[in-house]
């Protein structure tokens, strides 16, 4: 029995130590090349699947073949049907910060292929701290609540010295956008 105990322990302990480790970097994705495709093919699948993704277009020129979206917030933990959280790490992270995604596709021709390169950009929300005189008051820390009424309001002074830090670049997500649009022409 000890020794059923003793192994219990010890493969909790090692799936604790791994669950709690760094996220392992994920290298930046190759660029995806479509064959017997036109950009304006790609650009249209681009599209496609981006929508499909809640990502909304904010510019898509077919003269300079670029496409980006407007910054699409993370993925809430109640929100399974949005896929723009690829790892758990991802929606973590998603779920503890405001995050935001902004992704740029560049489509380059060569002949009867087209080339497709996928960008995704994160930030993440960054507001100011306030010191705390009290843990009466810890209600009130990001916005004008009050131990009585809370409220999602974050006062005007405090939004102005708020800003999107940039993060690292979400590689995992560019695959998978990358892998979807080569699935949608196939």
């Amino acid at each position: 029995m000890r020794k059923v105990l003793f192994i219990l322990v010890c493969v909790g302990a090692g799936l604790l130590a791994t669950g709690c480790a760094a996220q392992q970097p994920v290298q930046a994705p190759e660029p995806v090349c479509l064959t017997n495709t036109l950009p304006e093919q790609a650009m249209a699948a681009a599209q496609t699947v981006l929508e499909k993704m809640q990502f909304e277009i904010e510019k898509y020129d077919t003269d300079v073949m670029y496409v980006r979206t407007q910054p699409l917030s993370g993925a809430q933990f109640f929100e399974f049907w949005r896929k723009d959280n690829v790892s758990a790490y991802d929606n973590a992270q998603a779920n503890l910060h405001s995050i935001r995604r902004t992704a740029e596709l560049t489509f380059t021709p060569n002949g009867t292929t087209t080339c497709v390169e996928c960008q995704v950009y994160v930030q993440r929300l960054s507001i100011p701290e306030s010191p705390l005189i009290s843990t009466s008051q810890m209600g009130g820390v990001h916005t004008k609540s009050h131990t009585r009424f809370q409220t999602l309001k974050v006062d005007a002074e405090r939004m102005a010295m708020s800003e999107w830090v940039d993060e690292d670049p979400d590689h995992a997500l560019e695959q998978r956008i990358l892998n979807k649009i080569h699935g949608q022409l196939q």
